[in-house]
């Protein structure tokens, strides 16, 4: 269960701080100043009101570089933090061998007082070796979850783009930080009011995390080969009325010979057994989730008949759909 904001009234401005240690990633740090920064100027006040603190184990540093070495100033040091809402650990590069005393001391007495943390990118070894996740799982970049494991094998490790727990929150970094950010707006003003930040980053809505990781599997997809994530996510989208692969291969301009293809290339099948045995994943998923009747899953499905249907599910799985049913009633 997510932990409450603290109870602010609407109006009061939050104080947010930001950590920024040596080979911070600049990308989800923009991109949550700018999330802030967006918020103020659409509520008309400063709802939040943020400072730049350095995690540099020297206490003098005025200026932290991030990992393409651009220089951030900062207004002190992270030791000298007094009080905040919301607290943000800004790292990348080297964050696995972080050994700053200072700022694992002022998270774990900051975390005490209820204020909230977040780690943007790879501040989640920071917020681990300081001892403040709790039992809060926690998410990095997917190249860093082996270290990370190694490091800290009894956190759990979340591989959805941001992670919400008890006065905690992580995200992978890079885009991810705007997810995220979006999220804890929305939870201290209201999700309308989230919605009208977004709009300002070009989204039409606040993405949920699984269309996120659709939206990457696709861009994955793509770079194998254009019309083959093109296709898949068409398919994905119409399950229930499957186009024939004539008119999918014109909806992404492509001829049928070049989807059959790519896909034999790519997946070691034809596009038609893909939709097909896509089709009928998603028939055993409603079939194992829900209580719909054989006949329903058929039509939701695209199979213009339940007898047609009941046919090429044993024909994938070796057992009728109405046997999967009584099976999972036990």
């Amino acid at each position: 269960m997510a932990a409450m904001p603290p109870q602010l009234h609407q109006c009061e401005t939050r104080r947010v701080g930001f950590v920024l240690v040596p080979g911070f990633a600049l990308t989800s740090f923009s991109l949550a100043i700018e999330a802030l920064s967006v918020a103020n100027a659409l509520w008309g006040e400063v709802a939040y009101e943020y400072r730049l603190y350095s995690g540099d184990v020297d206490p003098t540093a005025t200026e932290v570089c991030s990992s393409n070495g651009v220089p951030i100033r900062v207004s002190g040091h992270c030791g000298d933090i007094e009080d905040s809402n919301l607290l943000f650990v800004c790292a990348y590069k080297k964050a696995a061998g972080y050994d700053g005393v200072a700022l694992f001391s002022k998270l774990k007495a900051l975390k005490k007082k209820g204020c909230r943390l977040a780690s943007l990118s790879s501040g989640s070894f920071i917020l681990a070796k300081a001892g403040v996740l709790g039992k809060t799982p926690c998410t990095l970049f997917n190249e860093q979850i082996a270290t990370f494991k190694e490091l800290y094998p009894a956190v759990t490790v979340d591989e959805s783009i941001y992670t919400v727990g008890e006065g905690v929150f992580t995200c992978q970094g890079g885009t991810t930080a705007l997810d995220m950010l979006l999220y804890i707006i929305g939870q201290d003003h209201g999700a309308d009011f989230a919605l009208k930040v977004s709009h300002q980053f070009c989204q039409d809505r606040i993405r949920t995390r699984d269309e996120i990781q659709n939206s990457r599997r696709y861009l994955e997809l793509r770079m194998k080969s254009s019309c083959l994530g093109a296709a898949i996510e068409l398919m994905e989208s119409n399950i229930d009325a499957p186009y024939p692969i004539e008119v999918l291969a014109g909806k992404i301009g492509a001829t049928v010979r070049t989807l059959e293809q790519v896909f034999r290339t790519h997946e070691n099948t034809t596009p038609v057994n893909y939709y097909l045995q896509l089709r009928l994943r998603r028939a055993r998923t409603l079939i194992e989730d829900t209580l719909l009747p054989i006949a329903t899953v058929a039509q939701a499905t695209g199979f213009a008949s339940q007898s047609y249907f009941t046919k090429r599910f044993r024909e994938a799985y070796g057992f009728s759909p109405s046997h999967l049913r009584s099976v999972k009633k036990l």
